[in-house]
């Protein structure tokens, strides 16, 4: 399996929905809004944490979640109508789960970056809204 920058099986009891999705840089961020993203003064978390999906080639994904879990779960042939990944390009993806503990998705991608201060899912909304 892909050597990721975050360790998994990641597990946050607090509630993520998806935010930002860009076809064109195939990214896709989960964010738990913090009392410092505007319109969210009354959430029970002082700050906002996102969870980075990058060079997304492949996604089911619910609304919302609580918690969030992330494990690895094996190779790309486990996702069901998923095109035929080339033998030569399979070691550059990593196939995960995603789910809140009773529905269950998946995320197949080339990298996962978790951001504890919320700045990251900042930076790319700001990004694909200019």
């Amino acid at each position: 399996m892909r050597k990721l920058n975050a360790e998994l099986p990641l597990r946050f009891e607090r509630p993520f929905q998806p935010v930002l999705y860009t076809a064109s840089h195939r990214t896709l961020v989960l964010r738990s809004h913090g009392r410092t993203d505007p319109g969210h003064g009354a959430s029970e978390f002082a700050e906002s944490v996102d969870v980075m999906f990058v060079n997304v080639i492949a996604m089911s994904t619910r609304a919302r979640y609580r918690p969030l879990l992330v494990t690895a779960t094996g190779d790309l042939t486990e996702v069901d109508g998923f095109p035929e990944v080339p033998e030569r390009h399979r070691h550059r993806y990593v196939y995960l789960s995603v789910s809140d503990g009773t529905h269950d998705g998946f995320v197949v991608c080339g990298n996962l970056q978790v951001d504890l201060t919320g700045e990251l899912g900042l930076r790319w909304t700001a990004r694909s809204a200019g």
